[in-house]
Formats: C-alpha cells, sequence, structure tokens
C-alpha cells in the first residue's frame, strides 16, 4: 500500500462534513482500496465502478455498500447486536488511475430518505 493524502466531503440535510488527512492506497486495475481512522476506528472504502463499500470499525461498527440504481444498507453494529437502514444508491461516479481515485456517491438514506453526497479523493504522495 501506498502513502496517500485521502479527502472526504459529507453532505446532508442540514448538514455537513471534511476531512483531509494521510491514508494508505492500493489500485489494482480498475478497483481501488484506501486504509484509514476516523476518530480512532479502523476504516477502508473499496471502489469499483460499478459498486463501493465502506467498512468502520471501532465505537460503532458500519458497512455500507453502494449500487448505482440499486438498494442496498447500512449496516450497524456486530454479530450480537446488529441493526441497520436501507439505503438506495442514485449516482456513483468514479475515476481510477494509478496515483488515486476520485468518486461521487449520491444515496437517499432511510426511511426519511434523506438525500446524502459524499465526495471521496484520493492522490498517492510523491507521484
Amino acid at each position: 500500500m501506498t502513502d496517500c493524502r485521502l479527502s472526504i466531503s459529507s453532505r446532508g440535510n442540514g448538514w455537513e462534513s471534511n476531512t483531509v488527512q494521510s491514508a494508505k492506497l492500493s489500485i489494482d486495475g480498475d478497483r481501488a482500496r484506501v486504509e484509514y481512522k476516523i476518530d480512532g476506528d479502523d476504516c477502508t472504502f473499496e471502489l469499483r465502478p460499478a459498486r463501493a463499500e465502506q467498512v468502520r470499525r471501532g465505537s460503532v461498527n458500519i458497512r455500507m455498500a453502494f449500487v448505482p440504481g440499486g438498494k442496498t444498507a447500512c449496516m450497524l453494529g456486530d454479530d450480537d447486536i446488529r441493526g441497520g437502514y436501507e439505503i438506495f444508491t442514485t449516482r456513483l461516479d468514479c475515476t481510477i488511475k494509478s496515483h488515486g481515485f476520485n468518486a461521487v456517491i449520491e444515496y437517499l438514506s432511510g426511511d426519511d430518505r434523506e438525500r446524502v453526497c459524499v465526495k471521496l479523493r484520493a492522490l498517492a504522495l510523491g507521484k
């Protein structure tokens, strides 16, 4: 894995979150994987042109999958106690190059179908 700079921008109904940090990046053809930490939790984001998945392990385990035009779920918890809610991905655009990736994910979250937009960019350092 290569050191990279990762930026994540998320926006929803009345909220916004932006972070830029160091991470580890792996590119294999049309697949990208980035490993990073948020608030002490270990996170991974895997990206392909037709699917993305974010996993967060720590205070509360979270797994979210994104498939354009498809219903998936945000799963919270672990094997002992688990719950979640539906998400519907309206857009997944990505560009994967040998030195990094850009991705835009738009989805409808939960029963209230909150519109959420997440933009991720990873750029290998020294390239």
